[in-house]
């Protein structure tokens, strides 16, 4: 299975002193470190109980939360509380899960270890930190024709988060998504929004399958 680092910004003003394309894929603000845990098994041996995604990642509890967006405007959900993120993504404790990703002309299976701190529980962040930054990496090369709108559609309308923001400053965002081209997730095909997570069928219990839908910013398409 193969891993991806995530590298956690401390704060918002950290995040925006980089202005570069590239910092538009910082992951979720990690501002305390995740208290101790008890060691847990092998997420390939049988555990005791039937395991249970946390209920903010499970579909009938998901976050509203829509992935396209640049970090910066996903972490100021109010939603994500450090608090939440510092929570195990599932009961019991795992130390790593598998999230499979498949929505329009995306497939792919992330491996999700605690940031920093391997083996220690997964956590409700690590979980989201690691989806949206893969989904937001840069679509490099040519991109299929079929996700243009939707890279385009994401472009005009990154700015619908933050109506205080002045034309300056939505026209310096609007620039630095462009600056970029194409996202993974506008392979997705609109398809951005978390709808949950589920037991990934005729699997082990550590893996996932992600739940997505259409959000409003992409119903005009």
């Amino acid at each position: 299975m193969s891993h991806r680092e995530v590298h956690w910004k401390l704060t918002v003003d950290e995040f925006e002193f980089y202005d570069s394309p590239e910092s538009w894929t910082a992951p979720l603000p990690s501002t305390h470190p995740s208290p101790p845990a008890t060691p847990h098994p092998s997420p390939n041996l049988p555990l005791p109980a039937t395991l249970e995604v946390h209920p903010a990642l499970s579909p009938d509890h998901a976050l509203q939360l829509d992935l396209s967006f640049p970090s910066d405007a996903f972490r100021r959900n109010p939603q994500l509380t450090q608090a939440l993120l510092n929570e195990p993504a599932c009961s019991p404790p795992r130390a790593e899960v598998c999230i499979r990703i498949a929505a329009g002309l995306y497939k792919a299976k992330l491996g999700v270890q605690h940031v920093g701190r391997p083996g220690q529980p997964v956590t409700v962040g690590d979980v989201l930190s690691v989806v949206q930054n893969a989904l937001r990496q840069y679509d490099h090369g040519t991109g299929p024709r079929d996700a243009a709108p939707y890279m385009h559609r994401r472009i005009a309308t990154v700015n619908g988060y933050c109506e205080r923001r002045g034309a300056g400053a939505k026209a310096a965002v609007i620039s630095a998504e462009r600056a970029g081209g194409g996202r993974i997730i506008d392979h997705l095909l609109g398809n951005t929004q978390f709808a949950g997570l589920t037991r990934e069928v005729g699997q082990p219990d550590h893996c996932w399958q992600l739940a997505l839908k259409i959000p409003p910013r992409y119903a005009k398409l």
